[in-house]
């Protein structure tokens, strides 16, 4: 009977620590969407660093789609890739990058280099292939964070051994840029997440500062601020603890509260657009 007893407790134990929003948080994927960008060099590299690239890009999409992330397909990050070949300087890349990001709804795009050092000779195939990558935010065209890593192989071929190394460092890099990007998100549900959020009218003379005040009101908004104002429309960010969705239905309350009526123009990344009716 004692036994029985110890059994049931430690039964009834277990399923609330799995019902727990600790235990649920834990296992909860991240399922944000990523871009994968190349950072193609202005004289394009031979078969060996093309072949380094798409084992890279395979490692990464490998690992980071394990991790619960949903990656832009390939065809979509090539063409991205060869329309930011010609931009030599990093910020334009970055800005580029974010912007492809918006276009495919992706939260984040991760923008990564490739180098390669080769052996065929007699004595064997080898290779070592070093990759670095700046993780953006593509609504702000921030850098989250800034990761490298490296991986050597050898092979029966030359491009057996570049495959091999090439995922490997592509996978290696994945891990750490995931780990980033966990920890942002930790912070971000701590502190909040930064949103920004444009709002039109076509009353002249209309203060749209207002609709911020009024929002400031709501718990959980931690900060805000009006970064650009004038000609009838006001950018803010704020500084949220919740979903974008959560946001967008307080920011409704918030016009209601001021008899105001808002209309979602358009929506990409933690950017929305709105306009008073």
């Amino acid at each position: 009977m004692m036994r029985w007893l110890i059994l049931a407790v430690t039964g009834c134990f277990l399923a609330s620590f799995v019902s727990s929003p600790v235990a649920a948080q834990t296992n909860k994927s991240i399922n944000e969407r990523l871009l994968l960008i190349h950072a193609v060099p202005s004289q394009k590299g031979g078969e060996s660093e093309k072949a380094a690239v798409e084992s890279v890009f395979d490692g990464l999409a490998e690992q980071l789609t394990d991790k619960g992330y949903r990656v832009i397909d390939k065809a979509s990050s090539e063409e991205c890739s060869m329309e930011i070949a010609a931009i030599h300087d990093i910020d334009p890349q970055i800005n580029k990058a974010a912007s492809f990001g918006l276009k495919f709804f992706a939260e984040y795009t991760i923008f990564f280099r490739t180098s390669i050092i080769t052996k065929d000779n007699d004595t064997g195939k080898g290779a070592l292939v070093k990759v670095s990558a700046k993780v953006v935010d593509n609504t702000s065209s921030q850098i989250i964070t800034s990761k490298s890593s490296d991986a050597s192989s050898s092979g029966l071929t030359l491009n057996d051994a570049i495959a091999k190394a090439g995922r490997t460092a592509g996978k290696k890099l994945a891990a750490n840029l995931s780990g980033a990007l966990e920890k942002f998100y930790r912070e971000s549900s701590k502190n909040g997440r930064t949103y920004t959020v444009v709002v039109e009218t076509p009353v002249a003379g209309r203060d749209l500062f207002q609709l911020l005040s009024q929002l400031e009101r709501n718990s959980a908004v931690s900060a805000a601020k009006e970064t650009e104002s004038g000609g009838g429309k006001s950018t803010f960010e704020i500084c949220y603890n919740g979903k974008r969705d959560q946001l967008d239905r307080d920011l409704l309350k918030s016009a209601t509260e001021l008899g105001w009526q808002l209309q979602k123009v358009r929506s990409e990344g933690n950017r929305s657009t709105w306009k008073i009716k």
